[in-house]
């Protein structure tokens, strides 16, 4: 293969004063917008879903804007430094690569929001965005076993670069999106993102392995009267070629690293589609009982969002002579996502004229959450919650008129 300059290929021209000014225009008159109608929402609750959806629809305008003076940025450097960094490192150049003072690109906060339900397509993958350099994209398509020199480019390096970006931006997006989730539980649900099973089946999905030149042994069919890869291998290779894809498609256009995140949110969206909706209505059901009572996050009432449920359910129903306990419950099973061990919990409660009383279980990847999500699924339970608050305001009652009754006999004696 031979090699091939990126000076074969035409670039956008730098745009012109007035062009960035129209282009500045456009950010203040979203930004304007967004601020103005934000006004009108002041005394609303910080997350209800209005201003939510005010949020979302305006940053479609804001995001673009700010994405397009980014871009004009980028124009501007390449017209003085034609020959970008990423195709001297693909030639083979390790002269000028070594005197090269720009870098890989680095996501700005802005461009990687939290997910919401509104990401999740409603039917099929969200389009497969384009490599725009068409020698990095040959490079992301071409297995190292398909080359016949060193100088000869594959999608090693890209692969490199493409699985920090991944690792990266899924690392946001969940932490951004589940701010209350254990890093454990946050490495897990990363982990389901961008382990070779997920990517694999996304290169196949969208038949990027149909563009890709490698060994025969490592098609869907293998080769046809000979070796054949094992399947771990198969999958390891086209997980390759997605992350490889996924570098190329950042590094081929000035504005593709805000494309490419937009793409991976929609995505991997439909990966973790029940995670992303549970944590929405947790959030949702926060702010509306926020809202209800004037903005007093009563501990009994309205807990506040960050406290262990575990926590909360003691608040609620806790109190001298009542016990509250946490077991096993079922056999052992596997998690279906990572085949790690599964745990069941059960709440239990002694007291308030009740005897061993299941008040709800949950399931998590250990137990502690287990027990967490067993203590919400009860707090959830409303009507079982108000019949034990009762019990509890009884209990309470009775137990302060014993205890004056014993200091009026006390005093009296």
């Amino acid at each position: 293969m031979s090699k091939r300059s990126f000076s074969e290929y035409t670039s956008k021209d730098a745009p012109s004063v007035p062009q960035i000014l129209g282009h500045v225009d456009n950010l203040l008159r979203a930004a304007e917008a967004l601020k103005k109608e934000l006004q009108n929402l002041h005394d609303s609750p910080e997350l209800s879903d209005q201003v939510i959806s005010v949020l979302k629809r305006h940053n479609q305008k804001v995001l673009p804007a700010v994405q397009q003076l980014n871009q004009d940025e980028s124009l501007i450097i390449n017209q003085h430094e034609p020959e970008s960094h990423k195709i001297r490192k693909l030639d083979g150049d390790s002269k000028n690569a070594a005197d090269s003072s720009s870098g890989l690109i680095i996501p700005p906060p802005v461009a990687l929001t939290r997910w919401t339900p509104d990401d999740i397509p409603k039917s099929g993958l969200p389009p497969l965005p384009p490599v725009q350099d068409p020698v990095l994209e040959q490079a992301a398509l071409t297995h190292s076993g398909m080359t016949t020199s060193p100088t000869d480019m594959s999608y090693e390096r890209l692969e490199w670069i493409g699985d920090a970006y991944l690792y990266l931006i899924s690392t946001s997006f969940i932490y951004q999106t589940f701010p209350n989730l254990s890093a454990g539980r946050c490495s897990q649900l990363r982990e389901r993102l961008v382990k070779n099973e997920t990517l694999s089946s996304y290169t196949i999905q969208y038949k990027i392995n149909k563009r890709t030149r490698f060994p025969a042994e490592f098609d869907l069919l293998g080769r046809i009267g000979g070796s054949q890869a094992s399947q771990n291998a198969k999958k390891k290779v086209l997980g390759d070629i997605f992350e490889s894809y996924v570098a190329a498609a950042i590094l081929g256009s000035p504005n593709g690293l805000p494309q490419v995140a937009s793409w991976l949110k929609s995505l991997w969206s439909t990966t973790l589609a029940n995670e992303i909706r549970g944590e929405f209505k947790a959030q949702s059901n926060f702010a509306q009982n926020y809202s209800k009572n004037g903005g007093n996050a009563d501990e009994q009432k309205v807990p506040k969002q960050n406290l262990n449920p575990k926590v909360q359910l003691s608040q609620v129903i806790g109190a001298k002579g009542v016990r509250i306990s946490y077991n096993d419950v079922g056999e052992p099973k596997k998690d279906k996502h990572s085949g790690n061990p599964w745990y069941t919990v059960g709440v239990y409660l002694d007291g308030l004229s009740e005897k061993n009383l299941q008040l709800g279980t949950g399931g998590a990847l250990s137990k502690k959450e287990a027990g967490a999500n067993a203590a919400r699924s009860a707090l959830e339970n409303k009507s079982l919650m108000k019949r034990l608050q009762q019990k509890k305001e009884e209990l309470l009652r009775s137990t302060q008129l014993a205890e004056s009754a014993q200091e009026e006999y006390d005093n009296w004696a």
